[in-house]
């Protein structure tokens, strides 16, 4: 029998639930040969849905997930404050999901490397004076992703549009791209690491 793996993700807003694809992605490739079910803002919240991070992890208390993904852009307040705030709750399935500053700053990571998307990318990058290794560096990378998408068009594209881009992109995040040498995204491998053992003890002495 293979393990199974029921989770949750917990995201900012219903735009970052694409982001669950990717963790479900990550998470396999750690577990090789797992049943993984990430499900994406899965509680019904009892007909009310919580106002803030820690009102949703309580809200969650009762349910029979193994681990618990929760999403929080580091934005202004950085990753450490970020991961206080999902760990503020206590519950030990947490794994923060905290990319710096913005969701973006991973698309961005994958678009360097994207097999479809790299060379022009990476040109328009250049001349932009924009390296991989800033990229978590940049104030709003929501921003730098909206100008690439929108770098041939007179005008900006409507904000539906670019949100339903965004979201592609976003699900595209291949793990084994160049994300993975941004310093959240190790953080996040570790944290899932770490909740894994935390969650089922025995995965320690593997």
């Amino acid at each position: 029998m293979s393990e199974y793996w029921r989770c949750a993700f917990i995201g900012e807003g219903t735009s970052d639930n694409r982001l669950a694809k990717v963790l479900e992605r990550l998470l396999m490739s750690m577990r090789p040969g797992a049943d993984v079910n990430l499900e994406p803002e899965p509680h019904e919240w009892n007909g009310k849905r919580p106002n803030n991070v820690e009102e949703k992890i309580k809200a969650l208390a009762e349910e029979p997930y193994d681990l618990i993904f929760v999403h929080r852009d580091a934005d202004n307040a950085g990753i450490e404050a970020r991961i206080k705030e999902c760990r503020k709750p206590g519950d030990d399935r947490v794994v923060p999901v905290i990319p710096v500053t913005m969701t973006e700053a991973w698309v961005l990571a994958d678009l360097w490397s994207n097999e479809k998307e790299k060379e022009t990318f990476r040109a328009w990058a250049a001349g932009k004076g924009l390296s991989r290794k800033v990229i978590e560096g940049l104030a709003d990378p929501k921003r730098t992703l909206e100008e690439y998408l929108n770098r041939d068009r007179s005008s900006f594209m409507k904000a539906t549009a670019f949100a339903r881009k965004r979201s592609q992109l976003v699900e595209q995040i291949r793990i084994d791209g160049d994300v993975k040498h941004l310093e959240a995204w190790k953080r996040l491998e570790k944290e899932l690491e770490s909740a894994l053992v935390r969650n089922r003890q025995h995965l320690g002495y593997e």
